[in-house]
């Protein structure tokens, strides 16, 4: 995720939270349903490749087919440049784009893959559908993974976290982003002229040790950051609620049985041959 463009007229910030986790990311976990349809020589494209850890990924797999990484944040492609250069991947390469114009000619690529990019281009959606389906060459296949955050299982969960997640949803819309697109993605993807082929679920989890540290620290960064920010601005929470939270997170994050499910529909749908 990362090639947002603007929507509802405001352009859409990447947060240093949300860089962090993106760059967590990798082709083994959030790929994985694209796998079977990937093979030696296959010439893709990344959509919203954030900071290429998922598209160096995809890179090795296709060798020495190419990868094209495309993102809408510099300093995201100029991280993913670092990283392939890190680790030999020398047919991957990454340009700065809108999702919604994408730079390239028509029937360039055999596959197109994107994660959690349309979620944040609702309005847009079948829009940069309709580009990712012109630049494929006929039988071309399209891989989306979008999220359906409403849906996501907590482990240990209290009533100031849901507090929290209530917040978290409303400061995703407030920037425009509907992070429950995910229950959509075969409409979308239809409405562009695909076929779709196959639908799925499956989930980015949190549940070691590590992950569940990880996770609070995000969580809390962003309370204490933007999200916060945001609600008390609106009057939504004070500082005593914004504390109760904070510390509720941190309780989460240290119990051996929490957990977080963040649940995504995956959908690999074919151009017309």
């Amino acid at each position: 995720m990362g090639a947002h463009t603007q929507d509802q007229g405001r352009p859409l910030g990447v947060t240093p939270v949300l860089r962090q986790d993106y760059a967590s990311r990798t082709a083994d976990r959030q790929a994985a349903f694209v796998r079977p349809y990937l093979s030696s020589g296959l010439e893709l494209l990344d959509v919203g490749c954030g900071p290429g850890t998922i598209t160096v990924g995809l890179a090795a797999i296709v060798r020495p087919g190419r990868v094209v990484g495309l993102d809408h944040d510099p300093a995201h492609i100029d991280s993913a440049r670092a990283l392939a250069r890190e680790q030999g991947a020398d047919n991957a390469t990454f340009e700065v784009g809108d999702a919604a114009a994408l730079p390239f000619g028509d029937e360039r690529f055999d596959v197109a893959f994107e994660n959690d990019v349309l979620v944040h281009l609702p309005s847009q959606a079948v829009s940069v559908a309709c580009e990712i389906h012109r630049v494929l060459r006929p039988g071309g296949v399209f891989a989306a993974r979008d999220s359906v955050a409403d849906s996501a299982v907590w482990g240990n969960q209290t009533a100031p976290m849901r507090e929290f997640d209530q917040l978290f949803f409303r400061w995703q819309a407030s920037r425009g982003s509907d992070i429950s697109l995910g229950r959509e993605l075969p409409r979308i993807l239809r409405e562009a002229g695909f076929d779709v082929v196959a639908t799925a679920i499956s989930a980015d989890t949190k549940s070691t040790e590590h992950e569940r540290g990880e996770h609070a620290r995000r969580m809390l960064a962003l309370l204490e950051g933007p999200v916060g920010r945001d609600a008390m601005a609106r009057g939504e929470v004070d500082a005593d609620g914004l504390q109760r939270m904070a510390a509720a997170i941190q309780g989460w994050g240290a119990q051996p049985d929490s957990f977080f499910a963040n649940i995504h529909v995956e959908v690999i749908a074919r151009k017309a041959g």
